[in-house]
């Protein structure tokens, strides 16, 4: 935690990066557990892991150039 006291932005952005993957395994999970074809549940689980991944390092990169 820097010293005025509030969180590190990149750690915020990091603990946000993983709770996104976490709801997209918890997404794919229930979409094979209830029957879903594997394929299309895959599919939509990377289109999502993709968006996270660029926003991720859209965000870091943002944090860079204003910092």
């Amino acid at each position: 935690m820097p010293a005025d006291g509030l969180p590190d932005e990149a750690a915020i952005i990091a603990g946000a990066y993983a709770e996104r993957l976490r709801d997209l395994f918890k997404i794919l999970s229930e979409a094979i557990y209830t029957g879903e074809p594997e394929r299309d549940a895959v599919v939509r689980f990377r289109r999502g892991l993709v968006s996270a991944r660029r926003a991720y390092a859209a965000t870091l990169e943002a944090l860079k150039d204003g910092g």
